[in-house]
């Protein structure tokens, strides 16, 4: 196998911070939350307790996420 001599002054860090993605889980989370209210009967009522807080969670993260990575792009002028 061939050794690849990489210089550590050459590499660069992505730069961007991933907020697209982060909107569009978000809004998945929202959809899964709104139609597990509103359509109960997609899954059985032993593990609908379950996921209805799991798509609570992950809107309520992804809303913190979102004001985090606005708060750093405002802070760094981007």
């Amino acid at each position: 196998m061939k050794k690849i001599n990489i210089d550590p002054q050459d590499l660069k860090p992505i730069e961007t911070d991933g907020i697209n993605l982060l909107y569009v889980g978000t809004v998945l989370f929202a959809l899964a939350t709104f139609v597990l209210i509103y359509q109960p009967d997609f899954i059985d009522d032993q593990t609908q307790i379950i996921w209805l807080r799991i798509t609570i969670m992950g809107t309520i993260l992804g809303l913190i996420g979102l004001r985090i990575i606005k708060r750093r792009r405002k802070r760094l002028g981007l």
